[in-house]
């Protein structure tokens, strides 16, 4: 690890993230719309922003990809990355990120680096050992130069930690993602103590099919959805978010896209008209909304945990080896898509008796000291008491423009307005 800058020159300086959207939200509007089309899945908010508070409570700049590695050394105390799936067989490999510019950047670091959280980017639920061996190279020396300028590198689970022992680094070690530690040392209580499924009114989904797989369920899911008045939370910016958002936008190859995405449009026709639809690029919006909720399931790992942040039951449905992985290490009640009943025999009261957080609550309490203990390894002083409670806590603030567009008008577009678009655009 090349750490040649002295400590006591380094000390008081902010910490870099290596990577941290826009923590108030994007405004809605013609002049972000670029921004908000690049912010291509809202469920890093939940995962950096956690990170960011235990690891530099306040004291942190994001990372602009601007800065150059001198100017970090100069300014910064330390880097610290957690960059979303960069453990990446093609296609992922080959998904626009800087591997060699990231790379050459790392290498150029005189002051100490950890990465934190390294994560399979996977479309299948097994555990494959063969993604080792389909790593491109610059994937592999992009994990090897984290890993040589890392004490220990972190990773999502066990899972992710054995495709990197098999590509030669050792200094690795299994700590979870850093969305489920936002409750400092213990789950929030509510989750243990259920109400009856005959009391749950509000239930909200949150899915995906970004990989346009042909046996994804997202269609079945989401007609539960539209039979029984549950509320819809997206997180990739497609034509749902134009529909939200930007309708002026939509355009005809965002009709066909979404067609493959959702297997068809009926569904989604259906929820816009009910304002049953949601978007969010702020997270304190996002937890508020699901606190509101008594209930919520669906296959984005990081569209649920604002849920447990908030105490609101959940249920894990398996899409992928990523939402497996995490799923398994911290002991989170889930169900493999593939192992979901047949459509007709969907059913939410079925998935709230699966919720089942008592074996999470348990295995939390120690994955949470070990991750407190991985960060003071890597020279890390965490942002917590003695007993473990973050000290410092904040929230990122909505940005007013994002607060109105996101709560007070998320909809702009009902349901006979959408499909009358696109039959203008496709037929």
């Amino acid at each position: 690890m090349n750490t040649n800058t002295s400590l006591e020159n380094i000390k008081g300086r902010p910490i870099l993230i290596g990577y941290l959207p826009t923590l108030g939200g994007i405004p809605k509007t013609s002049n972000h719309y670029l921004a908000n089309s690049r912010f291509i899945n809202t469920g890093d908010l939940a995962y950096t922003y956690s990170a960011t508070l235990l690891c530099a409570g306040k004291n942190f700049i994001p990372w602009d990809f601007i800065l150059s590695a001198e100017e970090v050394n100069e300014k910064f105390s330390r880097v610290i990355f957690f960059l979303p799936c960069r453990i990446a067989p093609p296609p992922y490999g080959e998904d626009g990120f800087p591997f060699e510019f990231v790379t050459k950047f790392i290498e150029k670091l005189t002051i100490p680096f950890t990465s934190i959280s390294e994560s399979v980017q996977s479309s299948h639920y097994e555990y494959t050992a063969n993604l080792a061996k389909q790593l491109q190279p610059n994937v592999t020396r992009y994990l090897h130069t984290i890993a040589d300028h890392s004490t220990v590198v972190g990773t999502r689970g066990e899972y992710s930690a054995d495709i990197l022992r098999r590509i030669g680094i050792s200094n690795v070690e299994p700590i979870g993602c850093p969305s489920l530690y936002i409750n400092g040392p213990s789950l929030h209580p509510n989750l243990t103590s259920k109400k009856s499924f005959d009391e749950v009114k509000n239930i909200s989904v949150c899915y995906s099919n970004y990989q346009n797989l042909k046996h994804s369920r997202i269609k079945d899911i989401l007609k539960l959805a539209c039979d029984n008045g549950y509320q819809y939370v997206e997180q990739s910016f497609n034509l749902i978010v134009k529909a939200l958002h930007y309708p002026h936008m939509i355009e005809a190859v965002d009709i066909y896209n979404a067609r493959k995405f959702y297997h068809g449009l009926e569904e989604i026709n259906f929820l816009l008209g009910n304002q049953q639809v949601h978007y969010f690029t702020n997270y304190q919006i996002w937890k508020k909304f699901l606190s509101n909720m008594d209930f919520v399931f669906g296959a984005r790992m990081h569209g649920l945990t604002p849920a447990l942040h908030a105490g609101v039951p959940s249920l894990f449905i398996a899409h992928d080896a990523r939402v497996r992985e995490i799923c398994e290490f911290f002991n989170l009640p889930f169900i493999a898509e593939k192992d979901l009943p047949s459509a007709g025999n969907l059913s939410a009261e079925h998935f709230y008796s699966l919720s089942n957080f008592e074996p999470a609550a348990k295995t939390y309490k120690d994955r949470y000291k070990n991750f407190i203990d991985f960060l003071k390894i890597n020279g890390i002083t965490p942002n917590v008491t003695s007993n473990g409670e973050i000290r410092d806590y904040w929230e990122p603030t909505p940005h007013p423009e994002v607060l109105e567009s996101e709560t007070l008008r998320p909809n702009m577009l009902d349901g006979e307005k959408f499909s009358q678009i696109c039959k203008q655009l496709v037929g």
